[in-house]
């Protein structure tokens, strides 16, 4: 599975990542660099995964316009990142992760931005696209968080509320548990809790 990723997606960064604490953060806003997984606390907000066994993490970081398509359309709408275990089992858990950096709520969720759609769209339009190119199973149930880094508060209710699709709908239709949330926990190969 590393390889295909390889292949299907030159334009990224990717690593692997052990520590306790794992961090990924988009510096494109802040100081117009890349999104980076790192094990080190950054000096900017992130989304956070404990990761206290620890396992050994693969990740794929995307860079801007990294998943094109041969049509009119040129790119397709992606997420930040992709994580999984080191093991590539096909039972292990994958994570994508989708971070907005609104500086308040009102921001987040102004419907001019439609910020929660969007962010669910490109979840859902990364995924697919990686199963069109037989990166992983297309029955493989992914996980996603959909992060607003600077917002401290727990925005999900309000989240769900100016979203047009629901999480048991995202579930349904595309295998994909999606969580918004700024956090994760790593538990096994096998389980994440988002």
């Amino acid at each position: 599975m590393i390889q295909k990723f390889k292949q299907t997606i030159p334009k990224q960064r990717n690593g692997v990542v052990s520590s306790t604490d794992i961090f990924i953060v988009d510096y494109k806003k802040h100081n117009g660099g890349n999104v980076e997984v790192v094990e080190i606390l950054p000096q900017i907000e992130h989304v956070y995964l404990n990761n206290s066994r620890p396992i050994e993490i693969q990740y794929f970081a995307f860079d801007d316009n990294a998943l094109t398509v041969a049509s009119e359309e040129g790119q397709v709408e992606h997420c930040e990142c992709v994580l999984f275990p080191t093991t590539c089992n096909d039972s292990d858990w994958m994570l994508l992760a989708e971070t907005k950096y609104s500086n308040d709520i009102s921001t987040a969720f102004n419907p001019k931005y439609g910020y929660p759609n969007k962010m669910i769209n490109q979840i859902i339009s990364t995924v697919n696209y990686l199963r069109m190119k037989e990166v992983f199973d297309e029955k493989k149930r992914v996980s996603a968080i959909l992060s607003f880094p600077k917002l401290a508060l727990d925005f999900s209710e309000t989240f769900y509320a100016m979203s047009d699709k629901t999480a048991e709908e995202i579930l349904l239709n595309h295998n994909i548990l999606i969580r918004p949330t700024n956090e994760g926990v790593v538990i096994s190969e096998k389980r994440i809790k988002i």
